[in-house]
């Protein structure tokens, strides 16, 4: 192989890829990008045997077709630390790789067999359905954040979609105390027999190739095959390893009409600093925050053991129908108030206050926030 490109070209290609390479792996090829130079284009390709990305690239020139696997990590410092100019990268024997720029600098490192890489797939899928990317934008960061963290909960560890009511998709998150569920129309129907669960990190690379592209490109294109989640964006491809758990029966979660339910109105300007300065005293692992409604005003109160207390009273914009308290975990609000960047109205069950809490954007119909409350003490 031998190839000439731009340092930034090289650039760009080389860090797309590193959130997806292993930096440490029990597999070492899994560290590695596979090049492969063909007359009309130049490929990287990387994975962690969970998820997959290739980028064509039509800028280079190709002087020697071939292919090469190298430390990925390595290969992105090395572009990055050369001076500006064309960078020449030239393939020796045993998988070594000279790069060079200008006559000063010149770099030889070692390779693997190209064949040890893993593959992604044996052929050319088709069956792909566009997707407005912006709004699968929104979709992910108005639901992303409840998410659990928990990786051993591998069936809530990640983001399910089901196809919704007509031509909507649905998506839904949750971390077992609150649950985010949003409908959108996101394009072409697509055709989902049963949900399905992307991983949260699928989903988190998925939302950076998407906001990186979403200037150049309106759609992406979206197919599932053999358990993989595929989407092509311009010159990438990602393929996300499919989460091959049932996800929890979310609906029984959701109040139904039969509750006491009441209502109230929050303004986004005035509730969200104040919960800011709530967490600066409520405990990091539950955040309990405690909102006794009366007539038209909210205190807002809560207290750590070492730390110390902090209270607040809020006018309200409307007045309730009659008072009421809640125990919230204050950081799940705020979540909610900075995806939606909404004023937000919240139902509860007037009658049991153990029933979950409902928050919904008071200009988004197609969202629904379900947060657990806390035990009062």
């Amino acid at each position: 192989m031998k190839i000439k490109a731009s340092k930034n070209s090289l650039l760009k290609a080389l860090s797309r890829i590193q959130g997806i390479v292993e930096k440490t792996s029990i597999k070492p090829i899994t560290a590695n990008v596979l090049i492969s130079a063909t007359r009309s284009e130049l490929s990287f390709a990387a994975t962690n045997l969970q998820l997959g990305m290739v980028a064509k690239y039509s800028d280079a020139k190709v002087l020697q077709e071939g292919t090469v696997s190298l430390n990925a990590r390595k290969l992105f410092e090395i572009v990055k630390e050369l001076p500006e100019g064309e960078v020449t990268f030239s393939e020796n024997e045993a998988y070594r790789m000279e790069i060079s720029c200008g006559k000063e600098v010149k770099f030889n490192i070692h390779g693997q067999p190209p064949e040890d890489f893993p593959t992604f797939t044996d052929k050319e899928e088709d069956g792909f359905v566009d997707w407005k990317i912006n709004k699968l934008v929104k979709m992910i960061d108005l639901t992303a954040f409840s998410i659990s963290k928990d990786e051993t909960k591998l069936n809530i560890n990640g983001a399910f979609i089901e196809a919704g009511e007509k031509d909507l998709t649905r998506m839904v998150t949750t971390d077992g105390y609150r649950l985010s569920i949003l409908d959108e129309a996101l394009g072409s129907p697509f055709p989902l027999n049963k949900g399905l669960i992307i991983p949260q990190k699928g989903i988190l690379e998925l939302n950076k190739v998407l906001l990186e592209k979403k200037a150049e490109e309106k759609t992406v294109s979206i197919l599932v095959n053999n358990n993989n989640f595929i989407a092509k964006i311009g010159e990438v491809t990602l393929y996300i390893r499919l989460i091959e758990k049932s996800f929890p029966e979310y609906k029984v979660i959701i109040p139904g009409p039969e509750n006491k339910t009441a209502k109230l109105f929050l303004e986004k300007d005035q509730i969200r600093p104040t919960l800011k300065r709530m967490l600066i005293i409520s405990t990091e692992n539950n955040r309990p925050v405690v909102f006794s409604f009366k007539e038209r005003s909210v205190n807002i109160f809560t207290e750590d053991s070492e730390l110390g207390s902090v209270n607040e009273t809020l006018t309200l914009k409307e007045k309730i129908d009659q008072d009421f308290s809640l125990c919230i975990n204050c950081g799940y609000l705020l979540d909610i108030l900075n995806a939606a960047e909404d004023d937000i109205m919240i139902e509860y069950n007037s009658a049991e206050s153990d029933k979950p809490i409902v928050v919904k954007p008071a200009n988004r119909k197609n969202i629904t926030y379900i947060i657990m409350p806390m035990i009062m003490s």
